[in-house]
Formats: structure tokens, C-alpha cells, sequence
């Protein structure tokens, strides 16, 4: 369980890098690392491609969501 922590915290460093240098990020890159990781950690195949693009979803909603009350500050 440990390992799938780091793994985690791991794909969201690189994530929030290359999110930061060239603009890509949730859907290009979370989506399919989970997609390979989720089945290891016991997640059934028939589950792992929604639980992969609800997981990068929720995450682009709360950027979004952090991006606009900036915005809006400003």
C-alpha cells in the first residue's frame, strides 16, 4: 500500500512538472498511468479505465475551480 502512495505522489510531481513547462497534464498523462497501475493494486480490469478518467476529471475540476477563484481575485 505504501508503494501505491508513492507511485501516486510520483505521477503527481511529474505531472504538476510538465503541467507547468508545457501546459499538458490530467488527461494525457494520469489517465493512462492509472489505467496500468490500478490493476496491480487489485482494482478490477472492468473498472479501471472509469475509475482512471473520474480520478483526472475531479482533478481538473478542482484546478479549474482554484484557476477561476484567482482569476476572479484579481
Amino acid at each position: 500500500m505504501i508503494e501505491a502512495a508513492v507511485y501516486f505522489l510520483v505521477l503527481g510531481a511529474f505531472v504538476g512538472i510538465s503541467a507547468g513547462l508545457f501546459g499538458i497534464g490530467g488527461g494525457l498523462l494520469i489517465v493512462p498511468v492509472l489505467t496500468m497501475l490500478l490493476p496491480q493494486l487489485g482494482i478490477s480490469p472492468t473498472h479501471t479505465v472509469h475509475i482512471a478518467v473520474g480520478s483526472s476529471l475531479a482533478t481538473i475540476i478542482l484546478t479549474s475551480l482554484s484557476a477561476v477563484c484567482a482569476h476572479h481575485k484579481r
